[in-house]
């Protein structure tokens, strides 16, 4: 799998990477006949479509999108994350493969690099709604706190309704209380005379 995906990496040119993300029509159609197979139920007839769109067009990030997701769904995580990866050499900023990577690594068992994958995701897109969700999920299995009280905030400031607000609200302070001895903003020693001016305005000191 490693040689063929290498093999589709040298036929499109590097420059043009990110001057045709989309797919060509012939892999478009190939990649509507995977997804089709795929709601039918015929997960290895839709794989066979998917590698056959990606012949058609390696530059096709929805070709890597679907094929990584065929993969993992069937469980092979390797073969997902190698797709997923030679995907983001194309075309690093496509969020749905690192959300896909990341996805991948969890279920493979590997937490912390599942977090880095998402972190990378951040990097390029401080606002993603599914990257900061995963990151605060991530952060509070492994009882860090801070980051998962970061990313909980970072929701709250963009919640698309009030009942999501309200959900995260109440993640919010249920994590503000774990993390109080940590976090430089609801920290008890916020407010103390060692405290910064911008850490005690954050904190709203009196």
């Amino acid at each position: 799998m490693i040689r063929a995906l290498a093999l589709l990496l040298l036929i499109a040119p590097a420059g043009l990477a990110h001057a045709q993300r989309s797919a060509s029509p012939r892999a478009a159609a190939l990649i509507r006949a995977g997804d089709a197979l795929l709601r039918a139920g015929d997960r290895g007839s839709a794989i066979g479509y998917y590698r056959e769109a990606l012949q058609a067009d390696p530059r096709s990030t929805r070709a890597y999108e679907r094929l990584g997701d065929a993969y993992r769904g069937r469980g092979s995580h390797e073969d997902a994350r190698e797709v997923y990866e030679a995907g983001l050499v194309r075309d690093p900023d496509a969020a749905p493969l690192w959300l896909g990577l990341a996805r991948t690594l969890i279920e493979a068992g590997r937490p912390d690099d599942a977090a880095r994958a998402v972190r990378s995701l951040l990097a390029r897109d401080p606002e993603h709604r599914e990257g900061l969700r995963l990151r605060a999920d991530l952060a509070r299995e492994r009882g860090a706190w801070s980051e998962a009280l970061t990313a909980y905030r970072a929701l709250l400031a963009h919640a698309p309704s009030e009942e999501e607000a309200a959900e995260l609200r109440r993640y919010e302070a249920a994590l503000r209380l774990l993390a109080r001895p940590l976090d430089p903003v609801s920290s008890p020693r916020a407010c103390g005379p060692a405290s910064t001016p911008l850490r005690r305005a954050l904190a709203r000191c009196p």
